[in-house]
């Protein structure tokens, strides 16, 4: 065979693997540079698509992953032989636990140069092991059968997007000349969005007839267009039920201003009482989406379910979310789901008493956040609440930790038409600044606004190269002086080596480092400065550096929890509640004791 004949077919090829790619619905690629990947970009390079060069592989993933997200479509990764492939690992973990559609095309040396030493060479079969939906190896583009392999190309491609979405890897070997100037190809055409339902669904009963149900909405950030509409009828189902609705912020439902009378706000805080927790007992839960944000809410449900709470959990990837003993768990579809839920929807809501109680506790909560905050100065719960206070049809971007945490707590609404994105899959720590690069260039008419912490900012430094040159991306990092979360942890106590080993402070200078890249810098002293520099909508890609005292804001943080569980132990008494019964020294309900609900 001529090498010009070998060259042709591996451009041929490699056009024909992208054309089944964006056959399946891929709107986007984003190239590393290599030499082995050659005949994927060169017909790439001719795909009628945006394509991004990012010269970092695991800042490449993130990328792709947050513009996958924002999308709610494939995106796909295409790298070089060797340990390429490699960096793309964490982004390719967190898209499969949330369901975010990446393609890995990841270019390989010919199976003749396996296993004897070759340079840039190594087994990348199993690189993401179990975290995609589906791997093809094709030992090298001009073999005997790898035209017959494209079939199976299409159908993985398809599976990115069916049922719940996830990762899919493609690995391709080619053999040199790689390229070279004599084939003519056509331009790749648009792509051809396919949409494909899951066909191991389980059947969902008919919800049971109770007063006091409760529905929990924890994050949901499936790349599944279904998914809004479904988790909105959800809460359209709920108001016709009568039934309270707690929404963790990533469920993406807090902008919609109708969902005010039937969200409450603050259960984190107001479920820390156990007087509280007694009266707002119900008969039946609905979860939908992941584990919530709050452990405490987390942790009340899992104690409802242990001791007999009827609570079901419904969801795309057949999880539990739960570490109940005896979880009942239903497989559904986010179509499925809405229809679910339009045809179990009174047109009538349901009178009842049910809210009352669950309006009195948010009530106190609120109050107690009120008064405990009004002097408070600059702590990580204001800039939370600073930094939640986004332009209209922006998107919000947060970091895994106390981030999410304070905002899930204390941001009661976001602004219509927002969005908020968080990568809730492993909670990790790195990426972010590469995930919100992505998620500002998918649409770069709405504003973008990360905030992270110091540590999680350093992690991802290098992709400060990508965000650069998005103009409508805020960075706000919170600098606490190292991992602030574990100030709230038990190993705080181990003074001798909680600051060595888990604080971990770093101490560069954000602002110096952030300007060395183009990125204009500065620091805010005062949540005030902080708003002012927020309400500026100027182009440009800016950070806004926070100082934290670590101390302060642990102690703000308790001070607010503790309030909290005082003002709801008052509110809920017994005497308050039916008038019998008695409370115990600590001024908490017995087990059983409730409001009585219609």
């Amino acid at each position: 065979m001529s090498t010009d004949n070998l060259a042709s077919r591996n451009a041929l090829f490699g056009q024909q693997v992208i054309e089944r790619v964006l056959a399946a619905g891929c709107v986007g690629f984003v190239v590393s540079p290599g030499s082995r990947n050659t005949p994927l970009v060169m017909a790439v390079a001719n795909a009628c698509v945006p394509v991004k060069v990012v010269l970092d592989e695991r800042s490449a993933a993130f990328f792709a992953l947050g513009w996958a997200k924002a999308a709610k479509a494939p995106v796909a990764l295409i790298c070089t032989s060797g340990s390429a492939g490699a960096h793309y690992l964490p982004a390719i973990i967190e898209a499969w636990e949330t369901g975010v559609p990446l393609m890995a095309l990841t270019a390989d040396r010919p199976t003749e140069h396996q296993g004897i030493g070759a340079p840039q060479t190594t087994i990348q079969e199993g690189f993401y092991s179990r975290h995609t939906k589906g791997y093809l190896g094709i030992g090298a583009a001009d073999d005997p059968g790898a035209q017959e392999q494209l079939a199976g190309l299409e159908q993985l491609a398809e599976l990115a997007t069916r049922g719940k979405p996830g990762p899919i890897h493609v690995n391709i070997g080619f053999r040199e000349p790689l390229w070279q100037a004599t084939p003519h190809l056509q331009p790749v055409g648009h792509s051809k969005p396919m949409a494909v339902e899951a066909d191991d669904l389980d059947q969902l009963p008919e919800l049971p007839a109770v007063g006091r149900g409760l529905v929990v909405i924890g994050p949901v950030q499936e790349a599944q267009p279904q998914a809004g509409a479904a988790t909105q009828a959800v809460v359209d189902l709920a108001r016709s039920m009568g039934w309270p609705v707690l929404a963790d912020i990533a469920a993406n439902l807090r902008q919609n201003p109708a969902n005010a009378g039937v969200l409450v706000n603050h259960y984190d805080l107001l479920l820390r009482s156990k007087s509280a927790r007694a009266a707002l007992q119900p008969e039946f839960v609905l979860h939908i989406g992941r584990m919530p944000t709050s452990k405490t809410l987390f942790s009340w449900m899992q104690e409802l379910e242990d001791q007999g709470t009827r609570v079901w959990h419904l969801g795309s990837d057949g999880q539990a979310h739960t570490l109940a003993k005896n979880p009942k768990v239903f497989k559904t579809s986010w179509s499925r789901l809405g229809a679910y839920c339009q045809a179990a929807t009174s047109q009538q809501p349901i009178e009842s008493s049910w809210m009352t109680p669950w309006r009195l506790a948010e009530k106190a909560a609120q109050e107690v956040v009120t008064e405990q905050t009004s002097n408070a100065g600059l702590w990580e719960g204001a800039i939370a609440f600073a930094a939640s206070r986004l332009p209209r049809d922006s998107r919000l971007v947060l970091a895994s930790g106390m981030t999410v945490r304070d905002v899930d707590s204390y941001a009661t609404t976001l602004a219509p038409g927002s969005e908020c994105l968080v990568n809730r899959g492993v909670n990790g720590i790195d990426g972010l600044i590469a995930t919100a690069a992505g998620v500002a260039a998918e649409d770069r008419s709405r504003r973008v606004r990360l905030v992270l912490g110091d540590l999680a900012f350093q992690h991802d430094l290098g992709s400060l190269a990508l965000a650069v040159a998005e103009p409508n991306l805020d960075i706000v990092v919170i600098n606490n002086g190292g991992g602030g979360i574990f100030e709230f942890l038990p190993i705080r106590k181990a003074t001798d080596k909680f600051e060595q080993f888990f604080l971990a402070p770093q101490g560069f200078d954000i602002s110096a480092v952030s300007r060395s890249f183009g990125v204009t810098s500065c620091r805010c002293e005062s949540i005030d400065e902080l708003a002012l520099i927020l309400s500026d909508s100027t182009p440009g890609c800016r950070l806004m550096e926070v100082m934290v005292d670590r101390e302060n804001n642990v102690t703000m943080h308790r001070q607010i929890g503790s309030a909290a569980i005082a003002r709801l132990n008052k509110e809920f008494s017994l005497e308050q509640i039916d008038g019998e019964g008695r409370a115990d020294a600590e001024g908490d309900l017995e087990p059983g004791q409730r409001i009585s609900g219609h």
